[in-house]
């Protein structure tokens, strides 16, 4: 375990810089005097800034038969929150959005009044045709149960239930130290049980040395509540956690460091206006490929969370396609935390160990993001590995949501055989193809499905069980050939130009 070298400088960008120097050997904090306030005082106005925070919650609507529901209009939606004693309060839709990701052009990102709190999932919200209820947040600290409805006969909806709002205040029992040092490293490399709260926004920043890595990591100034940061203290009490991940995503190096300071009053202006600022350099000979930074405030316990992916070289459609073996062997061919452009991505789950088969996981909570070209976990014991690498330390009562599309250039009769355990599904543009659902070691069962000329979506949900073993595994057998193959979705990428 490392320590990171931080510094605080002021003046260099238009709030609070904490400059934290990455290296692998542990040193302690220096601090450099800040400019004279009355030198810089010119430099921002003073700033009243009004924001407020809202609740994103994304909503699949299913028929009787399971298949989608695409035309549900505002009029026929109702969202309430459930408060204590099952009372149900009624929200306002302020903003209503039909997304669908199968769309040629893609919806440009909305603009937010404020702080959002989204409750949806990565893989399945950018994959899956679905509606976006916006309506504001409430101002209470802690968990949030939501309910949403529908006037329209015979149609389910699933959506994330709750969602969290950080605390203001100290709470009245605080952590042990120890505690929260483990805390933070565990929400760095794996995920945390506590939602994040404070929201951060990072950019890639040119570099002094080639063998260094800079980011610019910025406390955004709807969370400066949520740091306890006032306009009568003005203290900063932050803990900051680096986990770095290698291209398998696995974990390389753990590293962390504690700020703490008195901001000037014209510090806590701009950070109203423009956040907290934070300029990173992470040095090594082998530099990462994801860093996942988290930030802790040592006063509310609130977290941050982020992760940055070192910019990955253009994927060439007209290259052949290396084949390698599969990653068998290890429960880490499930995927890997680092993305991939035109691979499976699927959302991690976290299940309770009564569960007895596939539930609907839009209606929980994910704890991260897998992506993986192919589906090749064959029938392996997994009772010594350590889980699945940056996403959780479990080997058994999890479950994983892939989604992913793929191009067929070949028309006709595809066949496919789907290998698990415990259970799965596979489906195809929606449709069921197999159904292998159920807690049972590991079973084949095969389908197949009529495909035409173009793109199509592809959806397999699964579940680990009881603990012991593990398997996943998706072969195809395209029209005119005559054996099986994984599947792997770089085999039927789309063609350069296509819609």
């Amino acid at each position: 375990m490392n320590t990171l070298r931080c510094k605080l400088a002021g003046g260099s960008f238009a709030g609070l810089l904490l400059v934290l120097v990455c290296t692998q050997d542990c040193a302690h904090g220096q601090t450099i005097a800040p400019q004279n306030n009355e030198e810089r005082q010119a430099e921002t106005p003073y700033v009243l800034k009004m924001t407020t925070r809202e609740v994103v919650v994304e909503v699949v609507a299913r028929d009787r038969h399971s298949h989608p529901v695409n035309d549900l209009k505002q009029d026929e939606l109702q969202v309430m929150e459930i408060e204590k004693h099952s009372q149900k309060l009624p929200k306002t839709i302020l903003a209503f959005h039909v997304i669908n990701p199968a769309a040629a052009t893609e919806r440009a990102e909305q603009p937010s009044a404020g702080f959002r709190l989204t409750s949806g999932g990565g893989c399945a919200v950018s994959t899956t045709m679905h509606y976006e209820l916006v309506y504001p947040a409430s101002s209470e600290s802690g968990y949030h149960e939501i309910l949403v409805t529908t006037s329209r006969p015979h149609v389910t909806l699933s959506f994330r239930h709750r969602y969290y709002v950080g605390e203001t205040a100290a709470p009245a029992k605080p952590q042990h130290q120890g505690d929260v040092s483990a805390s933070l490293r565990e929400t760095a490399c794996y995920h945390s049980a506590l939602p994040s709260s404070i929201s951060l926004i990072a950019q890639f920043v040119p570099a002094p040395k080639k063998e260094s890595l800079r980011y610019s990591l910025v406390i955004q100034g709807d969370s400066l509540a949520f740091i306890a940061l006032t306009d009568e203290t003005r203290r900063v009490q932050l803990d900051y956690g680096i986990c770095t991940f290698d291209e398998d995503g696995a974990p390389m190096e753990y590293m962390h460091t504690s700020v703490e300071r008195v901001l000037t009053q014209l510090e806590y202006e701009r950070a109203l206006v423009h956040g907290l600022p934070n300029l990173l350099d992470i040095q090594g000979a082998k530099q990462p490929t994801l860093t996942r930074f988290v930030v802790r405030d040592r006063v509310t316990g609130n977290l941050g969370s982020l992760d940055i992916v070192r910019p990955l070289p253009p994927v060439d459609n007209g290259a052949k396609h290396k084949k390698t073996k599969p990653p068998y062997g290890s429960i880490r061919g499930f995927g890997s935390v680092v993305p991939r452009p035109e691979a499976f991505c699927g959302d991690v789950y976290e299940l309770p160990a009564i569960t007895a088969g596939l539930p609907d996981f839009w209606d929980m909570d994910p704890i991260g993001s897998l992506y993986a070209d192919w589906l090749a976990v064959p029938d392996q014991v997994v009772t010594r590995t350590e889980g699945i690498p940056g996403i959780t330390n479990r080997t058994a009562w999890f479950g994983i949501d892939y989604h992913g599309e793929f191009w067929v250039a070949t028309p006709g009769e595809y066949d496919f055989i789907l290998t698990s355990d415990d259970g799965s599904r596979l489906y195809i543009d929606d449709q069921p193809v197999i159904d292998l659902d159920g807690v049972h070691a590991a079973q084949d069962r095969d389908g197949h499905i009529t495909l035409s000329i173009g793109r199509h979506s592809i959806h397999v949900p699964y579940f680990q069980g009881p603990p012991d073993s593990v398997a996943l595994v998706l072969q195809v057998k395209a029209p005119g050939e005559e054996k099986f193959k994984v599947f792997n979705l770089r085999d039927f990428r789309a063609p350069l130009g296509a819609d």
